[in-house]
């Protein structure tokens, strides 16, 4: 029977059903039949309900089409291999309240980004030095606009088209005369002379001219501002120092801090000695002295840093007394510099602040900090640049200061542990950093990367290094009990063999010593005692008992070949001869 009516079913009869449901117009569920006969106004509905791509084609890196990208959003990685074009577009999108660019985000620097790049020692140093004599290098940058090819530096003139290869323009030349420039007239008589070469003392004297003028105009400048402000108001000034003398001036009307005692230098200048006996002790701290520094080229004054929160500069010929206190800082002064002439100062202290004091006149000329702990200071060597300073911090940082604007220039920022030196060699070329980490980094000075790094799993923490008279080896003190040494030059070599042991030196901050010959090394230790070291045969000669407590700093007198002058916890400042 079933069999029956499957075989007079038909395809036929399906083709009908389906005809007659095609036949019948499709009537949406729901919608009421006027609605549904309704045509649809041109123009108006597609004002109220308009047609929107809930999935545009979108481009992540710029304005052109990219192919599909593979992201990997877990472990945030690119499944694929983007060209260098790609990568190299700008970002975009909002940004950030008070940024000025999606870029400031990824800075890993003070001033910016650093990134590594591949360049030559010899291309680097071509367009270093002409960048810091005629003011213009070459853009490092991988994109740049059409006209910026070079850069300008914003502090050196521009002297564009010059390079360090142009031939040098220190020629005999004759003197300028009243006729020279005359054609087809003869030169008078102070025309026929030749002038000498212009060495490195004329460049010098000229330039600490300039420096001069300079000062005297802000100085100038600075007067009328408080002119035009008005009467100054009348407020309690903190006493910033005391002058311990009798008269600032003398009967000519030269200051206290002027050279007066023509001291020659001695016969054998070219050979130090050994001090023998304890000749003078200066007193006046009460509490430890960390720090000692002559004044530059002549050293007839003594700077001193004490503990007690105090700086004072002794007066080494005549009666040798105090000729002024600084009291500037609220805590233990950790460190002093003096600049190229000595008629400024600074001194940085635990009470977290940097001070730049004028010598004479015992004022504050500014003061600055950046909230950390600075544990030493150095000046750049270069008499142009006497208001750049570099500290060492506790913030694992070494920073580079502006003393005029009181502004942070630069960072250098790599070391694990706490910055305890900072010592600028090759003529303010590099930068040696050493800190609490067991590292010694070496920097090119103003640029942040590190250039090459000192590091042995048998080093220890170096707290002080100092730089030998004739700027070519670095004398470091380690907290094993020795002295090390490095070349301050080239490679920056360590010489494994220059060791000076005997001494107990771990856990202080002792600073060493050179002679002025640079035949003798010389270091305190904590039991009080002077060692004395010959350089070349790394032999001890001979020990002094100097101090009751540790003995923190010494200093060779660089006029006089046979005195030595040290400190210590016990607060005296003693000269050996």
């Amino acid at each position: 029977m079933a069999m029956g009516l499957l075989a007079n079913y038909d395809d036929s009869d399906c083709e009908d059903i389906g005809e007659k449901e095609s036949a019948e117009p499709s009537v949406p569920i729901g919608a009421a039949p006027k609605a549904a006969a309704r045509k649809p106004i041109p123009g108006v509905d597609e004002a109220i309900m308009p047609l929107v791509d809930s999935a545009p084609d979108v481009d992540t890196l710029g304005t052109a089409i990219v192919s599909k990208w593979a992201y990997d959003t877990v472990q945030k990685r690119i499944l694929t291999n983007p060209s260098i074009s790609a990568l190299s577009r700008p970002l975009q999108g909002p940004v950030p309240e008070n940024k000025t660019s999606l870029e400031q985000n990824f800075n890993n620097q003070h001033m910016g980004r650093t990134e590594k790049a591949h360049m030559s020692k010899f291309s680097f140093d071509e367009q270093y030095h002409t960048f810091h004599n005629f003011g213009h290098a070459a853009n490092p940058a991988k994109n740049f606009n059409a006209g910026q090819e070079t850069l300008c530096s914003t502090e050196a003139s521009h002297q564009l088209g010059r390079s360090i290869w142009d031939k040098s323009s220190n020629k005999r030349q004759r003197v300028a005369g009243p006729d020279v420039d005359a054609p087809g007239k003869k030169a008078q008589q102070d025309s026929d002379k030749w002038g000498g070469f212009i060495d490195g003392e004329v460049v010098r004297k000229q330039l600490e001219v300039e420096v001069k003028a300079r000062e005297e105009e802000v100085a100038r400048q600075a007067e009328e501002e408080k002119a035009i402000e008005g009467e100054e108001r009348e407020t309690k000034e903190r006493v910033t120092s005391i002058f311990h003398g009798s008269k600032e001036t003398d009967y000519s009307g030269r200051s206290w801090i002027e050279n007066k005692a023509n001291v020659s230098k001695d016969v054998d200048d070219k050979q130090c000695f050994l001090p023998k006996k304890w000749i003078h002790t200066w007193s006046g701290h009460t509490m430890g002295v960390q720090k000692i520094r002559w004044f530059p080229k002549t050293a007839h004054l003594l700077l001193s840093a004490g503990m007690d929160g105090k700086v004072m500069i002794w007066d080494y010929h005549n009666q040798r007394k105090c000729m002024r206190t600084y009291l500037g800082h609220d805590q233990a002064v950790r460190d002093i510099a003096f600049t190229a002439d000595g008629r400024r100062f600074y001194s940085v202290s635990y009470d977290k602040n940097i001070q730049y004091w004028d010598t004479e006149t015992g004022q504050i000329i500014s003061s600055f900090t950046n909230k950390k702990t600075p544990f030493c200071v150095s000046v750049h060597p270069d008499p142009s640049q006497q208001n750049v300073i570099i500290t060492g911090c506790s913030n694992k940082k070494a920073v580079q200061w502006d003393a005029n604007t009181c502004t942070i220039v630069q960072e250098y920022d790599e070391h694990m542990g706490a910055v305890n030196t900072v010592t600028i060699c090759e003529d303010g070329k590099r930068i040696l950093t050493s800190a609490d980490d067991k590292k010694i980094y070496l920097w090119e000075f103003g640029i942040p990367v590190v250039v090459k790094h000192i590091a042995e799993p048998t080093m220890h923490s170096i707290p002080q290094i100092v730089l030998s008279p004739d700027e070519k080896y670095l004398l470091g003190q380690s907290m094993d009990n020795k002295m090390i040494a490095y070349e301050a030059f080239g490679r920056f070599k360590y010489l494994g063999r220059k060791q000076f042991k005997g001494h107990l030196n771990a856990g202080y901050a002792i600073t060493p010593g050179w002679s002025a010959d640079g035949k003798w090394v010389m270091s305190g230790d904590a039991d009080g005692k002077l060692w004395f070291w010959d350089w070349a045969k790394c032999k001890n000669y001979r020990v002094l008992k100097a101090h009751d407590g540790v003995c923190s700093d010494c200093l060779w007198h660089p006029v006089q070949t046979s005195r030595v002058v040290s400190c210590g916890w016990d607060g005296s400042i003693k000269l050996w001869d």
